[in-house]
């Protein structure tokens, strides 16, 4: 992924992260206007003066003069007040995170898994997990792939780099951060940890967020998925490596019997 596309990538997520906030700003503004407009209070000037007046009355300026009347008084008191509260945690909390995601990455890489779709997704990332990234990543570079484990330093560790893949510091048992990875969005989940509770856990989550995804479940005790409704779900499969390990070096060895 190219250092442009990156760059038009990012911009398009603090676009999306910050519309709302603006547009209730330019709200926060226009309805500033009409009541200074209703008010008379500025009688001779033009509908962009008064929209001048308001923009500056939100970044504390006085603009008004004695004998203006009470409103353009109110206002640049409450016009401040009221663009801390619409900006100061959203917009430009996020320019903040852009502008230093390098420095802010963990904040940075959430925003982005949050507008990832039709993507894949690995939690539990240990030697299996790094395996399977690798591979993937090597065969579709374009893919956009999500990380899921508690461990940090994974990119840098697997030796993965690009902007398609980002890792979440997270517990993939919790449902807020399978919901941040956008799990239910995604065209597949690999649930490999080494740990066969924290796998089934994570698959229930993922069923409840969305039944139709397809996740790919490793299991060291693959007799779980036989007792349980999991095991009956067309889109929810299982998969053991010391099996399937064992069952492609014994037929390996045999093969060979067979030949001497």
């Amino acid at each position: 992924m190219g250092k442009i596309s990156i760059l038009w990538r990012d911009l398009r997520i603090v676009a999306k992260a910050v519309w709302l906030n603006l547009l209730l700003f330019v709200g926060l503004l226009v309805g500033a206007v009409a009541l200074l407009r209703l008010s008379g209070a500025y009688p001779q000037a033009s509908w962009l003066d008064l929209l001048v007046n308001a923009f500056h009355m939100s970044v504390i300026e006085r603009v008004f003069q004695s004998g203006d009347g009470v409103l353009p008084a109110v206002l640049t008191f409450l016009l401040p007040l009221l663009t801390v509260i619409i900006l100061g945690e959203g917009a430009l909390r996020v320019l903040t995170i852009f502008i230093a995601r390098h420095e802010h990455r963990e904040e940075w890489d959430t925003m982005v898994a949050k507008t990832y779709t039709n993507h894949i997704v690995v939690c539990g990332v240990g030697e299996l997990g790094k395996a399977l990234v690798k591979r993937i990543h090597a065969d579709h570079p374009e893919t956009k792939i999500v990380l899921v484990d508690l461990r940090p330093g994974l990119l840098s560790e697997a030796g993965l780099s690009g902007g398609n893949v980002i890792c979440l510091q997270s517990d993939m048992t919790s449902i807020e951060t399978l919901k941040t990875a956008n799990c239910h969005k995604a065209r597949l989940v690999l649930l490999a940890s080494g740990n066969d509770a924290f796998n089934l856990e994570a698959a229930y989550k993922i069923i409840q967020l969305n039944p139709q995804t397809e996740t790919w479940v490793r299991l060291h005790h693959s007799g779980l998925a036989d007792l349980m409704d999991l095991a009956r779900k067309p889109n929810l499969h299982f998969f053991s490596p010391y099996q399937q390990a064992a069952e492609a070096i014994a037929g390996y060895l045999l093969h060979e019997e067979k030949v001497e």
